[in-house]
């Protein structure tokens, strides 16, 4: 089942009718047991279906049956003897597409519904038949999707002048419903007669309002303010109908009720052109919203609850909302369910941050979620002599949405004229390209600290940052003496650094630093660590790691890179691919919590497999295997323990490339891995978190990553991110009345 033509339609009822002739009076058979049950010859009244006609037939677009008898329908009867519920398709009439031919079982081998002992039969028919997945104490199934992503895009010249960029829907999520009874004594067919059951927004979003000016779009969500469920697994109940024809079904959510049930998302991204859609003066885009219908509460008219919440959010920019009402515009009422409602929104534009954490719900776990990260985030053009990763300030990349930050540093032993150091002395520098410079691990927390609070004062409350803090080997200070037995190598004095540059900023007396000083588990939430920044700690040997004590109460997580011997899972672990054991406080206790971190890091990547510490194969295979895990951990555990992080970063090495790490190879690496990772995620379908994932030139306008850093961004809301609570409530469908919404929220 599929759109093919027009795009635009009002759902209003669908009728199927037998098309019997009553002129004479006809002997009737009635039906045995064992027979098989026979559905109306011909089904008319068709109005509201996927291939629309050119203009309304009373108030409503006519559509038409597929020419090809590929429209399904399903049928469940609990009193048949045989089959319980089976799957028929619908034959058009040729001359007249309204109306259907036949109603035949797909698979004539097998048997269809049969009549049972029972006089009297239910019949509960539901639409397409392909969303049915089973029945329920004699409830039917099914599901409607929180991604609705566009079959296809079809660009037509619109009245001023622009393009409409209008995204074909996939129509299976168009769901009707049936219900009739029948006695087998009085023979002759079963009528059924099928009305549309989902509420449909049409939403038109318009380019910006000044010549010349073009934006980017990248995603539009459906959000009920009431978390109200809109999409997910539902059980459909017809027993309202069965006493009141004038009623529409009731359902119940079912499946995993805790997680954000209450949206839909829809990419405005054009896989065919490898870009999400760039709007100009005059040009429009219109997609389709399907929702399961909470009836009473979508009449968003006068005086009615305001439940709905459109969100359109433009590449790397603040999120425009209009919160669905009928008090403005030329249509008086609200969104009606049942209906196709058109949504017109004004004209878009492009101001402010990127606080896209803000637009999430703030009980989501942090472990599912998705963040797009800077590799060696300090290593910046123009600050390094030396290979840089990144072209934008640390601010900069926060402002842009950038919420991982990979800090490498060393540490400097600071001691006095006359000693050796200790422990005390240590403090943290960042380095550049393998050198030590001049700035405080610190001052990079708090120009990171300083976004978080910007958002604040603009009402942006959930943002929050994570840090993975990493040692520049053979660039640390060792303290002590070898004479006197107190000697200590730079790279465990990098451990005493971190402990004491953490102590310094969480007892700054003003908040500076924004450290998350709570422990990190399972089951933390975005609302646990909004306004603050998590630090995660990468040691690289055992004697690192053993070199804090047990006692330590450092505010940060720590893990050993490389494989930990007391993790047991079934994942394949190498050099750089593995699953260590996340500790809180100290390098050096025994684990509290069964948080576990994931990793896939990034390493020198061999040019057509010519060398470099992994080769290119490898590596692309790792990338995908390790988000095809992430899936696989997400539909088989709902622990939320898993922590992945998927490294995009590096360097080409060998080959056409210099030998080793060169400015050549960054830029080949992440002119191929950002265009491969961006269509990788942009086709898949599963829901699961994509984790931290770092990358070079973390930039929203650099043409290789800037698509894959929204991407990344958007699937936070494109799958059911689990939350920390759940909803259970059941949802009445009744006939409500209204109209349209039209404006931005201020």
């Amino acid at each position: 089942m599929k759109e093919l033509k027009y795009l635009f339609a009002v759902g209003l009822l669908i009728a199927f009718n037998s098309c019997r002739e009553d002129t004479f009076e006809q002997q009737v058979t009635p039906a045995q047991t064992g027979d098989e049950i026979t559905f109306g010859s011909a089904l008319t009244d068709i109005q509201t279906r996927t291939i629309y006609g050119d203009e309304p037939v009373n108030g409503a677009y006519p559509v038409y049956w597929e020419e090809d008898g590929s429209d399904q329908i399903a049928i469940y009867c609990p009193q048949a003897a045989q089959g319980k519920l089976v799957k028929y398709s619908v034959k058009p009439d040729k001359e007249n597409p309204e109306h259907s031919s036949t109603v035949t079982k797909i698979n004539e081998d097998e048997a269809g519904l049969q009549w049972g002992q029972e006089e009297t039969h239910k019949f509960y028919g539901f639409y397409p038949a392909s969303a049915v997945t089973g029945t329920e104490d004699g409830k039917i199934v099914g599901e409607i999707p929180t991604v609705q992503t566009p079959i296809d895009w079809v660009e037509t010249t619109n009245e001023a002048g622009g393009t409409t960029y209008t995204g074909v829907a996939n129509t299976d999520y168009a769901f009707m419903w049936a219900y009739g009874t029948h006695n087998k004594s009085d023979g002759g067919d079963v009528v059924l007669t099928f009305h549309p059951w989902v509420t449909i927004l049409d939403i038109e979003i318009n380019g910006p309002a000044k010549d010349g000016e073009t934006i980017k779009m990248s995603s539009v969500q459906v959000r009920s303010l009431n978390d109200e469920i809109l999409n997910g697994k539902f059980i459909c109940d017809m027993n309202p109908v069965e006493q009141d024809p004038t009623k529409a079904p009731t359902y119940t959510g079912i499946g995993n009720t805790a997680s954000t049930r209450n949206q839909i998302s829809i990419e405005l991204y054009d896989t065919d052109k490898s870009d999400f859609i760039t709007l100009g003066k005059n040009d429009k885009i219109v997609v389709r919203a399907y929702l399961l219908p909470k009836d009473e509460n979508y009449d968003t008219g006068t005086g009615g609850d305001q439940q709905l919440q459109i969100r359109v959010a433009p590449f790397n920019s603040a999120v425009l909302t209009r919160t669905l009402n009928g008090t403005e515009g030329s249509v008086s009422g609200g969104i009606v369910a049942h209906k196709i409602n058109r949504v017109i929104l004004p004209s878009v534009s492009k101001t402010g941050p990127n606080y896209w954490m803000s637009s999430l719900d703030p009980d989501i776990f942090v472990t599912e979620l998705s963040l797009p990260g800077s590799k060696m985030s300090y290593q910046i053009q123009g600050q390094a002599s030396g290979v840089t990763y990144q072209d934008l300030s640390i601010a900069d990349q926060f402002t842009n949405g950038i919420r991982a930050f990979q800090i490498q540093t060393a540490s400097t032993n600071n001691h006095g004229r006359f000693d050796t150091g200790s422990a005390e002395d240590q403090i943290l520098y960042m380095t550049v390209a393998g050198e030590k410079t001049g700035t405080r691990f610190k001052d990079i927390v708090e120009e990171i600290a300083t976004g978080l609070k910007t958002g604040e004062s603009a009402g942006k409350n959930n943002e929050y940052a994570f840090i993975l803090l990493t040692a520049a080997l053979g660039k640390c200070d060792s303290y002590g003496t070898r004479i006197g037995g107190t000697y200590v190598d730079g790279n465990q004095a990098w451990m005493d650094a971190i402990r004491n540059e953490l102590a310094e900023m969480t007892a700054d007396a003003n908040d500076t630093y924004r450290i998350y000083t709570g422990e990190i588990t399972p089951t933390t939430t975005i609302k646990d660590v909004a306004g603050h920044i998590i630090i995660k700690v990468n040691y690289n040997t055992d004697d690192m790691g053993n070199h804090l004590s047990t006692t330590d109460e450092i505010p940060a997580m720590f893990a050993q890179w490389g494989v930990v011997d007391d993790v047991s899972t079934e994942f394949t672990e190498t050099s750089a691919y593995a699953v260590n054991t996340l500790r809180w406080g100290t390098s050096n206790h025994s684990v509290t919590s069964n948080l576990k971190w994931f990793y896939h890091e990034a390493t020198s990547v061999g040019y057509n497999d010519n060398g470099g510490e992994e080769t290119y194969s490898t590596k692309v295979a790792n990338i995908k295997d390790m988000w095809d895990k992430s899936v696989a951990y997400y539909e088989n555990n709902d622990d939320h323990s898993m922590w992945f992080l998927n490294d995009l970063g590096g360097c080409y090495v060998n080959g056409i490339y210099d030998s080793g790490e060169s400015q050549n190879g960054v830029e080949g690496w992440t002119q191929f891995v950002g265009p491969y990772a961006t269509d990788l995620l942009q086709k898949r379908t599963e829901d699961a978190t994509l984790g931290i994932v770092l990358m070079n030139y973390a930039n929203p306008d650099n043409q290789y990553t800037g698509n894959l850093i929204q991407t990344i961004i958007n699937n936070n809301f494109n799958f059911q991110l689990r939350t920390s609570s759940a909803s259970t409530a059941n949802y009445n469908a009744s006939y409500t009345k209204g109209g349209n919404a039209i404006g931005w929220d201020n």
